[in-house]
């Protein structure tokens, strides 16, 4: 059995990047941690919005998640906080040292997720005796939108079994962050990625990583 550790800056982040991979690993028997660093809604005009990692206990139940923790640092601003604060938060928020992460790619548009990036990179620099395997998730409507992206994930995990358990906690915990078709954060198109991913290595359906460490 691995440790997993998710790193998402905003509650949703997980499901849209990784939450089939989630679902399948946690069906495996493999721990998964999942930190979030805001609230994914206080930059908003909107300030009737709601809270969205209130939703963390119905998408941990979805997902399998075995536990979370929920950051406090300003939505969208995280770059007016020193690097310094988020990578403490991570620290002392786990445990123990993950066998696998899996972060923001650090060329995502959103701010929050640059520096969620940047610290995985700080925090996780190669410790002695204990190699930790690296991946970078994509994040639709903002991996995408990057005119300078360069997310070039060559690492699939085969979700079949586990696409519709993803598309069930976006649409039960998250459903307010989608929008309609042909947005890129749409129901349509998130399952479309899965099966243009799942095409280029012969699966139905496939979430693709960018592989940014491991020890063979």
């Amino acid at each position: 059995m691995s440790n997993i550790l998710i790193l998402a800056a905003h509650p949703d982040d997980e499901s849209l990047g990784c939450g089939a991979t989630i679902a399948k690993l946690a069906s495996e028997g493999h721990q998964v941690t999942l930190l979030t660093f805001t609230d994914g809604v206080s930059a908003r005009n909107n300030n009737k919005a709601a809270n969205r990692n209130n939703k963390l206990d119905l998408c941990a139940s979805i997902l399998g998640i075995h536990s979370y923790k929920s950051g406090n640092f300003p939505d969208n601003q995280m770059d007016t906080v020193p690097l310094l604060d988020v990578c403490k938060f991570i620290e002392n928020s786990i445990d123990s040292l993950p066998d696998i992460i899996f972060t923001h790619h650090s060329s995502c548009l959103n701010i929050d997720h640059q520096i969620v990036a940047r610290a995985t990179n700080v925090v996780f620099r190669p410790s002695i005796g204990h190699p930790i395997k690296i991946y970078a998730y994509y994040v639709p409507s903002s991996t995408d939108y990057d005119l300078f992206n360069t997310f070039d994930g060559r690492s699939y995990f085969e979700v079949k079994d586990y696409k519709d358990i993803k598309l069930k906690c976006l649409k039960m915990c998250y459903n307010e962050e989608m929008r309609d078709f042909p947005h890129s954060r749409s129901y349509e198109n998130v399952e479309n990625l899965m099966k243009v991913w799942g095409a280029e290595v012969g699966v139905e359906y496939a979430e693709k990583f960018k592989l940014l460490k491991e020890v063979l």
